[in-house]
C-alpha cells in the first residue's frame, strides 16, 4: 500500500506537469498570433517585407501599416465606398465580394485592436512575462 501512493503522486505531478506545458505551449502560440498580426516591419495586409519611408498607416485609430500595392488598393477601397470613385482606375476584380474582403478585414483589425488595448489582455501580457 505505501509503494502506491507515491505513484499516485508522482502521477500527479507528471499530469500537473502536462497540463503546465500545454498551457504554455498555447500561451505562446497565442502570443506570438497577437504580435505577429501587429508586426510593424511587414505589410498589415499581404504580409510581405516593408520598406520603411514607403509604407503607409491607415488611422490614427487603426496604425496598420500597407505596402505600397496594398495601399493602392486600400486607397481605391475608400473611395468606392465614399462613393467618389468612377469605374476608371478599377480593375474587373473590384466587385462586391473585393469590398466585402476589404470590410471584413478591416473590421477583424479593429477588433484585433480592441481586444490588443484591453485589459484583460494587458493582463495576460503580464502574466505571460512572468
Amino acid at each position: 500500500m505505501a509503494q502506491v501512493i507515491p505513484f499516485q503522486g508522482r502521477l500527479r505531478q507528471q499530469k500537473e506537469r502536462t497540463l503546465s506545458q500545454e498551457k504554455k505551449q498555447k500561451s505562446d502560440s497565442f502570443r506570438m498570433v497577437m504580435q505577429c498580426t501587429a508586426c510593424p516591419h511587414k505589410c498589415a495586409k499581404c504580409g510581405s517585407q516593408l520598406e520603411a519611408p514607403k509604407s503607409q498607416v491607415i488611422s490614427q485609430d487603426l496604425p496598420l501599416k500597407l505596402c505600397a500595392g496594398c495601399w493602392e488598393e486600400y486607397r481605391l477601397f475608400q473611395e468606392v465606398v465614399s462613393g467618389r470613385s468612377t469605374a476608371e482606375g478599377r480593375e474587373f476584380y473590384h466587385n462586391q465580394s473585393w469590398l466585402g474582403i476589404w470590410k471584413s478585414w478591416l473590421e477583424y483589425q479593429r477588433n484585433l485592436q480592441d481586444y490588443r488595448n484591453s485589459v484583460e489582455f494587458s493582463k495576460l501580457l503580464e502574466e505571460l512575462s512572468q
